[in-house]
């Protein structure tokens, strides 16, 4: 479960992701889903667990990819 608390401007940004998935490759993932017709709404950054990006699936769901590193 994760669980994201702030102020509504803190939260504004994720507000409309629907799910965040763990993948082990974000570069395959992000290859796949573009090749399925998504948009890529935030590229690949490193973020303090590893690496995220945001993308919004054809039919307008929103989702969050991670992949940990150790």
């Amino acid at each position: 479960m994760l669980l994201v608390a702030g102020s509504d401007d803190a939260l504004r940004p994720f507000r409309a992701t629907r799910a965040t998935f763990v993948v082990d490759s974000l570069a395959e993932c992000r290859e796949r889903v573009v090749a399925r017709g998504a948009t890529v709404l935030e590229e690949p950054k490193r973020v303090p667990t590893g690496w995220n990006m945001r993308v919004r699936h054809p039919e307008g769901t929103v989702v969050e990819y991670v992949q940990h590193t150790m």
